[in-house]
């Protein structure tokens, strides 16, 4: 099982989870004083001696530790600087082609000649021309947040602070600003600074995407957007293409610049919003305060850094261009609201089986998966059912594992294909059925889930009735009352509810009796906990806010509770 560290979120069992970068801890570190005193002792204040075999190199790495050493003693702030003499190095040239199915640039840079002098206006000494531009686009952010207490939902958690990075995207007069969604989730306040600026600006959540990670920011104050250069997002990088990601990582307060190549593309569990989408996986570091912050090839942005593997060495993840396209093309759409990415509301297995294709009468040469079940809330339910062989979407072959060729010697799931539509589109979808080869229009939604995987930025809703708690069971409740390994150890009618259930209406919920409050009423009650109402005086319980009317407007003398294991 791989282990990965996600932050304050939380891994379940059996499945592999990441960590999302939940920002570096604020400054406050007891580094700095255990320096002071361990560099206090007096030092002499000749350099040691070097024989003079020794090549120059080495007598300037131990002049520079003398330097530092003797500094110590003096004010940490007050560093002195050093000329720095220009170095000649290859720059990177960009060749662009473009891929077929996707439609997106894929970058594949040679390399020519050229001088830190051949730089444009504004360059600072020393950097590219594309790390001067993302310097001028990258900014810091401080999030004071709270989460809400969902064991206790009159409760909020105390107040934490984190930081992040972002950046501003293109056009410059849209004035948006891009970092992931776990940075601000559940934000109280929310600051942004520019590099080399000391000044924190009050900035504004105007849309989140927690499934795919990604929020827009934006700062009202004219000055902000002073001297700022927005970033062109574009392409989707090759198989061992060198990537830059810049951010403001935990260790320090300054930009930091790490370089990694890409490793792998493929869809991948987005810790945060516990969904599955396209990612890549890079080999630069990345750590908390990464977060947000963007991955250059060139002079524009592939991908948003997110996420990395602990149980690995140098194993991050970023987020790709066709994810970000998808966010911002659905706030286009809905007029700034975000929706959401798109399922089918089928479950499926493989056909690599050879005798199930010759018991289903499939041609040879055909291939596809084998629908299980449908979801009673997708259009899917009503085209498409159990025993159906799924061979095609939108004109695309599936493989018999679930596939399909996403650019040369890639496969992925073909899952990527429905994700990347938007609420309401419709969808072709090519099925084996009874013998014969049938094309059937689809409309797709976004996911209808009877147990939420997330509530990030939700309250969660109660009832008190009696002493008696009531609340919707959501993923977050059984993590807040039995831990990340919840699924292990709550009640195995709840991990049922979370893992299998199917929502068949419109606003149904799993209404759970939470605890019980000690009062003299509910006397012989109160060892009841977690645990499913089924119905008030015979009626069943559509969701919270039917359990708290049908109490209400009880006419009986008594109220009787019907509870799961046949329990009143």
């Amino acid at each position: 099982m791989q282990v990965v560290s996600q932050g304050s979120s939380s891994c379940t069992a059996n499945k592999p989870q990441h960590r999302v970068d939940k920002g570096s801890a604020p400054t406050g570190s007891s580094l700095l004083p255990r320096l002071a005193a361990t560099t206090r002792r007096p030092l002499p204040r000749q350099f040691p001696s070097i024989p003079a075999q020794k090549n120059i190199s080495t007598i300037a790495m131990a002049q520079r530790d003398e330097l530092w050493a003797f500094s110590s003693d003096k004010d940490l702030n007050t560093v002195a600087s050093h000329s720095a003499t220009t170095i000649k190095r290859p720059a990177i040239v960009e060749e662009h082609s473009t891929d077929a199915l996707t439609g997106l640039i894929i970058a594949s840079p040679t390399k020519k000649a050229r001088t830190v002098g051949d730089t444009t206006a504004g360059a600072v000494a020393g950097y590219s021309p594309e790390l001067t531009k993302a310097l001028k686009s990258v900014v810091k952010i401080f999030t004071t947040m709270a989460s809400p207490n969902f064991g206790q939902p009159w409760q909020m958690h105390q107040q934490t602070k984190c930081t992040a990075t972002g950046f501003v995207v293109a056009p410059l007069g849209s004035r948006r600003i891009l970092t992931n969604a776990h940075a601000v989730a559940n934000q109280v306040a929310v600051k942004v600074r520019k590099h080399g600026n000391a000044q924190r600006y009050s900035a504004r959540v105007l849309a989140v995407g927690h499934e795919c990670d990604i929020a827009m920011l934006t700062v009202d104050d004219d000055e902000f957007w002073e001297d700022v250069q927005p970033l062109e997002i574009n392409g989707l990088p090759a198989m061992q293409e060198s990537v830059m990601v810049v951010g403001f990582p935990t260790g320090g307060d300054n930009v930091c610049v790490t370089k990694g190549v890409v490793s792998r593309i493929d869809r991948s569990n987005y810790s945060h919003g516990r969904t599955t989408l396209l990612a890549i996986q890079v080999d630069a570091a990345i750590n908390s305060g990464n977060s947000g912050g963007p991955v250059l090839l060139g002079d524009h942005v592939v991908g948003i850094a997110f996420q990395c593997l602990t149980s690995g060495e140098n194993i991050g993840y970023i987020i790709p261009v066709p994810v970000i396209n998808h966010f911002l093309e659905d706030l286009e759409r809905n007029g700034g609201k975000y929706t959401g990415f798109c399922e089918l509301g089928v479950s499926w297995q493989s056909m690599e089986n050879p005798d199930m294709k010759l018991a289903l009468g499939m041609p040879r040469g055909m291939t596809g998966v084998y629908i299980t079940k449908t979801e009673p809330m997708y259009d899917a339910s009503s085209k498409l059912r159990a025993g159906d062989v799924l061979t095609h979407f939108n004109g695309v072959e599936i493989a018999d594992d679930g596939t399909f060729l996403f650019r040369e010697a890639v496969r992925i799931n073909f899952g990527h294909l429905v994700s990347q539509a938007f609420h309401g589109d419709e969808a072709t979808c090519k099925v084996w059925r009874d013998g014969q080869h049938l094309t059937l229009p689809v409309v797709l939604s976004t996911p209808h889930q009877l147990v939420p995987v997330h509530s990030h930025d939700v309250k969660p809703s109660y009832f008190i009735y009696a002493g008696l708690v009531f609340t919707p069971l959501t993923s977050w409740y059984l993590r807040s009352v039995y831990g990340a390994d919840w699924s292990c150890k709550a009640p195995i009618k709840l991990v049922e509810k979370a893992f299998a259930a199917s929502m068949k209406q419109t606003g149904e919920e799993v209404v759970v009796l939470s605890k019980v409050l000690a009062s003299d009423i509910n006397a012989g009650y109160q060892d009841i906990a977690n645990i499913q109402v089924l119905s008030v005086n015979g009626q069943k319980v559509a969701n919270l806010a039917h359990l708290a009317y049908l109490i209400k407007t009880c006419q009986d003398k008594f109220v009787k509770l019907q509870l799961e294991w046949s329990k009143v």
